[in-house]
């Protein structure tokens, strides 16, 4: 990754500094921040089923912990991924375009950064859903002390999903043919309707 010198990873960067990057550099960005807001929330899950763990032993919460600390794995990455998806797309707006040859070739160069720039947010977004999910599944299995710090995980999962997809909006011009807009489109309102379903079942009823 170019984005830091100092550092190959996002992960690797103190929590101020990315804070700061945030506000000053034009990298990392919603999409990076949204990834990394998203592993925060899978974490604050995690939280309480470890803990429930320690206390008392149990295959169906330990397998729960299996499944997220996964799910983690494959998650935070995508922070870094955002990042060099965009990369790619500044590299690919700043080519020669001259010639025929060089316009045609930094068409191409353009249509294939977007793709990658609407792929991964729509990943985060998915694995973003896959987390809610094993937060409903977990909720049974996590002691009412730690039920706020679920619930507030549950609801930065959704905010990233809410997030992370803006990302395809942007990005979603430059791609090539309109059957390939239009697949990505569907796939971001269909997630996106999904989220809002799942947070749903974490919402405190009305007084």
């Amino acid at each position: 990754m170019t984005h830091d010198t100092a550092h190959d990873s996002i992960w690797q960067m103190p929590l101020d500094d990315f804070r700061d990057a945030l506000a000053l550099k034009p990298m990392p960005g919603c999409g990076a921040a949204a990834a990394v807001s998203a592993s925060l929330g899978l974490a604050l899950i995690l939280k309480g089923l470890h803990l429930g763990q320690q206390h008392a032993q149990s295959d169906d919460r330990q397998a729960l912990i299996d499944e997220g600390e996964a799910l983690k794995q494959a998650l935070s990455p995508l922070a870094d991924e955002d990042v060099a998806a965009f990369e790619a797309m500044m590299d690919a707006l700043k080519r020669p375009k001259r010639s025929f040859d060089e316009k045609a070739a930094r068409r191409e160069a353009i249509q294939a950064a977007a793709s990658r720039a609407v792929q991964v947010p729509l990943d985060t977004a998915r694995r973003c859903l896959e987390a809610l999910t094993l937060g409903h599944q977990a909720l049974s299995h996590i002691e009412a002390q730690f039920e706020s710090d679920a619930t507030a995980g549950a609801y930065l999962l959704h905010a990233a999903v809410q997030s992370v997809l803006l990302n395809v909006d942007a990005n979603l011009e430059a791609l090539g043919d309109e059957q390939t807009k239009q697949n990505a489109r569907a796939a971001q309102n269909e997630i996106r309707e999904q989220s809002r379903a799942l947070i749903q079942g974490f919402e405190a009823p009305a007084s």
